[in-house]
């Protein structure tokens, strides 16, 4: 049976982490490990982690100092043995039936899975349709569509996708770019399909997306500077595996980001 690695980043959220360890117990699929990787947290996220470990040994505490969410993921991918990997925030939660659900679909042509999300209000726990944005590119042209239509007509939250580890072994640049201030998931979602054989959607809501009122994403300046830099960084790439289209493609998003329309 195919293992999965659950990789869970935490910084100073001890007190979510409980109920996102809880829901990774009760996954119905059994072959897991946890990796719940302490990113040099002040509150008490060790005793929470290590109260989990001792409770499972499926849970395995690794703590560094600290580096920011994308070197969290890194490093919870440098040491993951399983054949597919799970990212989860330390704050979101999977239905109890999602790996099951998402596994059954592999297959020689399809190394990744997606399924839908429910965005909920932190203090209500309201559905937050303002910040639901649908997460299928589509199944045919899910490499341009990924660059293309991000944040506008598309957006995937990290825990809504299951993919095999095979994908990342292929391409030594498949990580999380721990320069980027935010939009690093987009850059690591653009490598990802660009070496993939086919996705599949699941349109059914397998994940819970929690949403802070005072989360990054509020600050629009920073965020759309992150955007563009995560453009280049994607256009970069695309240059150094002499991919014309992939150039030609970041470009098109640049000017998109930006506002900039070209006269035809």
């Amino acid at each position: 049976i195919p293992k999965v690695s659950i990789i869970v980043p935490c910084y100073n959220q001890a007190q979510f982490l409980p109920e996102t360890l809880q829901s990774v117990l009760d996954q119905t699929y059994t072959n897991w490990e946890c990796i719940i990787v302490n990113d040099g947290s002040p509150d008490h996220t060790e005793t929470v982690a290590q109260e989990w470990c001792e409770k499972d040994y499926r849970f395995v505490y690794l703590k560094k100092e600290n580096g920011g969410l994308s070197s969290a993921r890194n490093a919870g991918l440098k040491i993951a043995k399983g054949d597919y990997i799970q990212f989860l925030d330390s704050d979101d939660l999977l239905n109890n039936d999602k790996l099951q659900k998402q596994i059954s679909f592999f297959n020689e042509t399809t190394d990744i899975i997606i399924c839908d999300f429910f965005p909920f209000d932190q203090d209500s726990g309201d559905f937050l349709k303002i910040r639901y944005m649908n997460p299928f590119p589509s199944e045919q042209n899910y490499k341009d569509d990924i660059i293309i239509k991000w944040e506008t007509e598309l957006s995937i939250p990290c825990h809504c996708v299951l993919f095999k580890k095979e994908l990342i072994n292929q391409d030594t640049d498949i990580q999380f770019d721990e320069s980027l201030p935010n939009h690093e998931d987009w850059v690591f979602w653009v490598k990802l399909f660009h070496h993939s054989k086919g996705i599949h959607n699941i349109n059914e809501v397998l994940v819970s997306y929690r949403i802070h009122n005072k989360s990054m994403c509020s600050d629009t300046i920073l965020m759309k500077k992150g955007f563009i830099d995560a453009c280049n960084s994607n256009k970069a790439y695309f240059i150094s595996r002499k991919d014309k289209k992939g150039v030609k493609l970041c470009k098109e998003k640049w000017n998109r980001i930006q506002g900039i329309t070209k006269k035809s």
